[in-house]
């Protein structure tokens, strides 16, 4: 390794500056400098330019070797570098480049889409961009829906291995693809036969692009409107067209991405949910009666067609059946818009009392392709089909399920032929019905009778299994979730009556070979209770198929048994039967999707850093003037600061496994958080792909019992206030104004990530002439991404930031928990908000354009932010219009700044700097401090300090930093960032 950069730097403009490849032989990219003149000077008496020159060797580089402002001399890479490899062209990933993700399933895997459609992964190339997915959210344990981020297709350097369930499930994966259990999301490859994995299962029907037919025109709704007295007068009718149209509403065809959502609608209000129009007024609206977590999907749905619905409304209802008095609560929302019930009205949905006028299924639906014409009939059945039961007595059989609908005498004929309609399209499927039954119902006060129709459908157990599994139910949770289990348990009883079946044949043959049926029983192995099975297989024969025996479990305890932990969601415990090792000679296939929890269902199995965060509060800095020393102790007193500190966080190797899979999700599951914070961290605390397995006891044990601890060195936590504002308009939408306190908080995975790094740095080593790779510094040693050892090292890393955000997050609860103490309010109300967590040292695979060309990279980000743009997909929500929160903290007795993400910073690969970096190294500070009082240094400024290590706040002085607003002008005008405010510190803890 050369120690002094000897070079002359090229000026690019005021702010880059590149060593060109030229400077050293070997180089494959240039090394870029983001700097200006006055801060050049004390970057070249540092040897990072040299480690950014070193860094242009390894295989695969993109672009340019990268260092931000802040950049100084690091193991390997400077802090502050930046640089990506090209995974599909050899590209490394180096330990020394991150500092103290690729698993897939098969192509013919079948992904469930949001509309209760699936297309096998291999057909997502071309449209991953355009579908939306299913998937948990596991904090509440309901179904929800993702966008897809990205698409992946490799051929796979893993194991690829097969998994069969009990009740039949299987799906191909390589052997690190995650999948979900008790214990959370395990690599297959730590699964075992007879473990526990979640299934949904609901399969849905295959998916078919819609035509571009016509449904609805405005000629149509003219006609229609025309008709019930509307015409132009008091321009009711020209307004409900212009609503229409507004919405992309008219004209209305299949592939209108608001119909699916209309057929659930328009189902659903066929049964429990009515159309009026004021005959004085004229005014329209739609009603909706069921349970309030049902109503929220309408809710939801009704947005996405373009309107607004109500709130939920409820009351309570007194019942008498049977000398048995109860109370019910009845919820309803409505839809106060006469273009929405006009849309409705319009499209086949009956306006008014049902039972009194002729309708059937609207033709067009009849038209619809079939994922479409599912949407429709499972709404249909979430009002108006029976729930899953099981026979009075029995337990194991289940009761026809049954439609009913009720019809004035005059209208009977109607309800019959809609009756029929259902029974038709359920045929589509390959459902089968039975004949419809009638019976009196009421008799009015004026003698009009009401007949109840009811269309019953088969029980047969393979006419269940289709009904639930390919059908099922929409706007039911509750319904939704018996009929999953009923699928599952079905496929049990299946799987008995098989093993009965080859039991009688056997038994049959044994018998024949001249055995008693007591050496049967005994060769067979038969329990004394099954003995009469066998009689009766050996003497009487039977007509029909072997049922499942007397001791076969009931349904009502398998759902109790198989759901347990898993709430309303619809998933389904079931236990492996089998892994194996299968020959394979494909591509694999992934997504990365946008939702926190970051899981998908395939073919019906539900699969799947140092840094600083900054949190907001309602409080004003003038309120705590006079506090702050106060506040200072208590926060110093509950959270543990210094080298080897162990917090009040007591978990075992179990739970620091979960820790390291889990991310800041497990502290908020344990109760140290909100669910929102996950919402404001970068990957949603928990970064996809860790591997606690690939870490060493050695690391275990320099982690252990160090969540919600901050550690020492450069690590603190300080109490700021907002003292000026660049961009008022981001600011405001981040929660951020001039006067307000904020909390600061810079740590990482404490000992645990240091060792992984030190670790595996010294054994790729010892693997560099294994991949014939040449590097001019050792420290930079570095191994395929694709490669075992990649892979291994990748899920270390993702380990120790996952550690990371948890122990942040801890952190954070920790801070709130004071405040509360200090102010006698709760957290809530102090409006303690995280405003963004993102990490400072990791390595990440991303993608980006190259020449033209879209590219997997793995971006090694070390000292430096991410820093995404505006729009970029990865955002959560709320941000996605104004761009990524950077979060840039300064010394302890200067400032620090929030910045937001720009568009032009694609040419760092979204990176920007982390703070200030430092001019002096820890010896040298202690050196040049001596005989100074840096605590009153930093009091006469008006900020209090609490430290725990002799030499802390010498070896942190404001002198051995760069001035980090040089670093963040410097950013800003090179256009890789843009400042929104500043905060200075009023109360400050080292370690």
């Amino acid at each position: 390794m050369t120690n002094t950069f000897t070079g002359r730097l090229e000026k690019i403009d005021d702010y880059r500056w590149r060593i060109p490849t030229s400077y050293l032989k070997g180089m494959r990219v240039p090394g870029i400098i983001y700097s200006d003149e006055k801060m050049l000077s004390s970057i070249l008496r540092d040897n990072a330019p040299q480690q950014i020159a070193n860094a242009a060797h390894l295989p695969g580089i993109v672009k340019a070797s990268m260092a931000m402002p802040d950049i100084h001399w690091g193991y390997g890479l400077p802090i502050g570098g930046v640089v990506a490899t090209d995974i599909e062209e050899g590209g490394v990933i180096t330990p020394g480049g991150v500092g103290y993700d690729i698993n897939c399933l098969s192509g013919e895997s079948k992904v469930l889409l949001d509309n209760g459609a699936y297309i096998e992964i291999k057909d997502f190339e071309e449209v991953f961009g355009k579908k939306t997915l299913a998937c948990f959210n596991f904090i509440d344990d309901s179904l929800t829906a993702t966008s897809i981020v990205r698409f992946l297709k490799i051929k796979p350097k893993n194991r690829v291995l097969e998994v069969k369930t009990l009740n039949g499930s299987k799906i191909t994966a390589t052997e690190d693809h995650p999948f979900w259990t008790p214990d959370g999301m395990k690599q297959l490859k730590e699964l075992s036969v007879r473990d526990l994995v979640a299934i949904y299962p609901f399969e849905g029907v295959p998916y078919e692009q819609p035509s571009d037919k016509v449904i609805l025109s405005e000629g149509n709704v003219r006609e229609f409107l025309f008709k019930r007295g509307k015409d132009s007068r008091g321009r009711a009718l020209e307004q409900i067209i212009m609503h229409l149209k507004k919405r992309s509403l008219l004209p209305l065809k299949y592939n209108s991405p608001q119909l699916p959502y209309i057929l659930k609608i328009m189902g659903y209000n066929l049964g429990d949910g009515n159309i009026f129009f004021n005959k004085k007024r004229g005014k329209g609206c739609v009603s909706f009666y069921g349970e309030k977590e049902d109503l929220k999907k309408i809710q939801t749905d009704i947005e996405k067609i373009g309107f607004k619905c109500s709130k939920t409304y409820s009351r309570e209802r007194a019942h008498k059946i049977r000398n048995n008095e109860f109370i019910s609560e009845n919820c309803s929302c409505k839809v106060g818009s006469s273009s929405f019930a006009a849309l409705l009205a319009c499209l086949g949905a009956p306006v008014g009392n049902k039972t009194e006028q002729s309708f059937r299924v609207p033709c067009w639906i009849r038209e619809a392709p079939k994922w479409q014409v599912r949407l429709f009939l499972a709404a249909f059945f979430g009002a108006e089909m029976s729930s899953p039961k099981t026979m009075t007595g029995h337990g194991c059989n289940f009761y026809c399920p049954v439609i009913s609908i009720n019809k004035k005498t005059k209208h009977l004929a109607s309800g019959r032929d809609f009756l029929s309609d259902l029974s038709d399209l359920l045929a589509e499927f390959g459902i089968a019905s039975n004949r419809i039954g009638e019976r009196e119902e009421y008799r009015g006060k004026r003698g009009k009778i009401s007949i109840r129709l009811r269309l019953a459908l088969s029980n047969k157990t393979e006419n269940l299994i289709k009904l639930y599994s390919k059908v099922g139910f929409e706007y039911n949770q509750k319904r939704t979730m018996f009929s999953n289990a009923a699928v599952q348990y079905l496929k049990m009883k299946k799987s008995v009556v098989a093993k009965r079946k080859l039991l009688e044949c056997k038994a049959k043959e044994l018998a024949g070979a001249g055995l008693g049926i007591g050496a049967v029983c005994r060769e067979l192995q038969i329990n004394p209770e099954n003995k009469r099975f066998i009689e009766r297989s050996v003497y009487s024969g039977r007509k029909n198929s072997p049922r499942v025996g007397r001791g076969t479990i009931t349904f009502n305890d398998f759902f109790e048994y198989y759901t347990r932990g898993l709430g309303f969601s619809g998933m389904i415990w079931d236990r492996i039967e089998t892994i194996k090792r299968i020959d394979f000679n494909d591509y694999v296939y992934d997504f990365t999707v946008s939702h926190k929890d970051h899981n998908f269902i395939a073919s019906s199995f539900v699969v799947s850093n140092c840094g600083v965060r900054l949190m907001g509060t309602d409080l004003e800095a003038e309120r705590i003037k006079g506090r702050v020393k106060e506040l200072v102790d208590v926060l110093f007193s509950r959270v543990p600061a210094g080298v080897g500190s162990t917090g009040k966080i007591k978990v075992g190797s179990k739970e620091e496994k979960q820790i390291m899979i889990k991310g800041a999700k497990w502290a908020v599951e344990k109760g140290y958080g909100w669910e929102e914070d996950l919402l404001h961290s970068e990957e949603g605390g928990a970064i996809e792909g860790a591997d606690p397995s690939k870490v060493s006891d050695r690391a275990y044990k320099r982690g252990s019992d160090q969540s919600g601890t901050l550690g020492s060195g450069n690590h603190f936590l300080e109490v700021q206030e907002v003292d000026e504002i660049y961009n008022e308009g981001i600011a405001n939408k981040l929660g951020i104004k001039k006067g307000q306190v904020t909390v600061m908080i810079h740590t990482g995975s404490r000992g645990l990530g240091h060792q992984i790094c030190s670790e595996y740095a010294q054994r790729m080593v010892s693997l560099l002439s294994k991949y014939k790779i040449s590097i001019p510094d050792k420290q930079l040693s570095c191994v395929p991404v694709k490669s075992e050892e990649g892979q291994a090292y990748l899920g270390a890393m993702r380990s120790a930031a996952n550690y990371a955000w948890c122990n942040r997050q801890a952190i954070m609860h920790l801070s709130r928990e004071s405040f509360e103490h200090v102010f006698g309010e709760s957290a809530e109300s102090l409006g303690m908000h995280l405003i963004y967590d993102v990490a400072h040292n990791i390595a990440k695979i991303e993608k980006y354009n190259i020449d033209g060309e879209e590219k997997t990279l793995c971006v090694h980000r070390k000292g430096a932010t991410r820093a995404f743009p505006p729009g970029h997909e990865d955002l959560p929500e709320d941000y996605r219009e104004i761009g990524q929160p950077v979060i840039i903290p300064g010394d302890m007795g200067r400032c620090s700044y929030l910045l937001a993400g720009t568009a032009s910073a694609v040419e760092t690969f979204y990176s920007t700097c982390h703070g200030a970096g430092r001019l002096l190294s820890r010896k040298a500070a202690i050196r040049n401090t001596k005989g100074r009082s840096i605590s009153r240094e930093l009091l006469d400024k008006g900020i209090f300090v609490r430290w725990t290590g002799r030499d802390t706040l010498r070896e942190e002085v404001s002198d051995a930093y760069k001035d980090v607003t040089n670093v963040v002008d410097i950013v800003q005008k090179a256009g890789i960032s843009e400042k929104i405010a500043r905060m200075r510190p009023l109360g400050v803890i080292k370690g």
